[in-house]
C-alpha cells in the first residue's frame, strides 16, 4: 500500500472501489484516503481542462473526461459503502459492544462518534413510545397532601383558632375513604378513553396496560386514547372514531 504523502493513482482509487464493494465490513485504508481522492480528482479535472483548451474533440480529452468523471462516481461509492459499515458500527456500539476501529480514518472516526451518540438516543425510542409516563401521571397525589400541611403555621400565628382549624381538617380526611373504595368511577373514565385508529406505517413492537401491540401499515385497533394520541401525534396513526 502506498505512503500516505503518496499521490493516489487512477488504479489504486480502483483497486479500493472494489475490495470495499465485496467486503462486508471496512476494508483496510490509507489514513489520508479522502484526501488522496480529492487529490485525484483535482487532478484529473486539471488534465481534462488542459486538454479541453487544446482539443476539445480529440478522443484524448474525452478519455480523460471519462476517467475523471469515473473517479468522481467511484469517490462517493467508496464514501457511501464506508459510511453504511460505520452506522452499522455505531449501532452496535450503543447495543454496548465492542468494536474494533483500527481500519478508521480520522474523518471516519469523528462521523463514528457523531452516529455512536446519536444512536445511544435514539436506542431509548421504545421507552419513549411505550407509555411508560401514563402510569405515573395518575398517582399523584402529594399537591392535595401539600396543601393540607399549609393551614398548620397560619394557626400557630392565631393559637385561638387552632381547635376551629383541627376540626375542619378532620372531616376532610373521612370524606377520602368514603370515595376511594368505589369502583364505578374509577373503571367508567378508563372505558370512555378507549378510541379506535388506524395505523400508517410499521411499528415497533411496545406494551400496553393491557396487552402488547404489534402494528403494522393499515392495522385497525383499538386502545387507551392517551396511547393512541401519542401514536396520532406523531402521525403514525389516524383515528377512526372518538370512542368505544
Amino acid at each position: 500500500m502506498s505512503k500516505n504523502s503518496d499521490p493516489m493513482s487512477f488504479e489504486d482509487l480502483g483497486a479500493i472501489y472494489r475490495t470495499e464493494k465485496k467486503s462486508p465490513t471496512l476494508s483496510t485504508v490509507r489514513k489520508d484516503l479522502y484526501s488522496a481522492m480529492a487529490g485525484l480528482i483535482v487532478g484529473l479535472r486539471a488534465e481534462y481542462e488542459k486538454h479541453l483548451s487544446a482539443d476539445p474533440d480529440s478522443i484524448i480529452c474525452e478519455g480523460v473526461n471519462q476517467r475523471r468523471k469515473r473517479a468522481v462516481s467511484m469517490s462517493r461509492e467508496i464514501t457511501e459503502l464506508r459510511m453504511g459499515k460505520i452506522a452499522s458500527l455505531a449501532l452496535i456500539g450503543a447495543r454496548g459492544g465492542q468494536n474494533v476501529l483500527n481500519n478508521l480514518t480520522p474523518e471516519e472516526r469523528e462521523y463514528y462518534d457523531d452516529m455512536l451518540n446519536i444512536s445511544r438516543r435514539h436506542v431509548g425510542i421504545m421507552d419513549r413510545l411505550s407509555g411508560k409516563r401514563k402510569f405515573e401521571t395518575p398517582d399523584i397525589d402529594p399537591e392535595p397532601v401539600a396543601e393540607k400541611e399549609v393551614p398548620p403555621p397560619k394557626a400557630e400565628a392565631c393559637p385561638e383558632i387552632e381547635p376551629e382549624v383541627e376540626d375542619t381538617s378532620e372531616p376532610a380526611a373521612e370524606e377520602p375513604p368514603e370515595d376511594l373504595p368505589a369502583a364505578p368511577p374509577a373503571e367508567m373514565p378508563e372505558e370512555e378513553e378507549m378510541v379506535v385508529i388506524r395505523v400508517l406505517e410499521d411499528l415497533p413492537p411496545f406494551s400496553g396496560p393491557d396487552r402488547n401491540y404489534e402494528l403494522s401499515k393499515e392495522d385497525i385497533v383499538r386502545m387507551p386514547k392517551t396511547m393512541a394520541m401519542a401514536l396520532i401525534n406523531r402521525d403514525k396513526a389516524v383515528l377512526l372514531n372518538p370512542g368505544p
